[in-house]
């Protein structure tokens, strides 16, 4: 069954992708999917204080084999 799975990292910081990447390859090892596609994002909005506040992201689509 194709399923999808959304990665987020909410930080201040770019830098935190790795953070992402982290996330990401935790559920590969707990999870036996086939990785059909990773899309990746980066959004950057301004909070309550004016201060810039990025938002890397990623879209996995994959097979479940169970």
């Amino acid at each position: 069954m194709i399923k999808v799975k959304t990665f987020a990292m909410n930080s201040k910081n770019i830098a935190h992708r790795e953070r992402l990447e982290n996330s990401i390859n935790a559920f590969l090892e707990a999870n036996d999917i086939e990785v059909i596609d990773i899309k990746y994002s980066t959004c950057c909005y301004m909070n309550a204080n004016g201060a810039e506040c990025w938002i890397p992201t990623a879209l996995m689509i994959y097979n479940d084999k169970q």
